[in-house]
């Protein structure tokens, strides 16, 4: 999962050149200030680096230890069901792996 982080205040016209170098929701104005609405939305776009006035204000960093995942199903078993499923098999492999 991506993580923005700010280092410090950008304002004014700066704050909207940085919301325009992220996709749509990550990153907004507020009363002048830009912030970082949702780094989960990011693309991993890196086009806020490319300006050098806005390259020291902000870091880029990626959350390694954090997954999302889904679950579909057919129909033939209801998503929960294979969840739990899912989570024994998780641990047998992780007792196996520990051995």
């Amino acid at each position: 999962m991506p993580e923005i982080k700010i280092l410090e205040p950008v304002r004014g016209q700066m704050a909207l050149k940085m919301k325009e170098c992220f996709s749509p929701g990550v990153v907004e104005v507020e009363k002048g200030e830009a912030v970082v609405r949702d780094a989960r939305n990011d693309t991993g776009s890196r086009e806020v680096l490319r300006h050098p006035e806005l390259a020291d204000k902000v870091k880029l960093l990626k959350i390694r230890d954090h997954f999302i995942f889904t679950i579909e199903s057919t129909g033939a078993l209801d998503p929960l069901d294979l969840l739990r499923e899912a989570i024994k098999i998780l641990k047998h492999k992780c007792k196996v792996y520990r051995k």
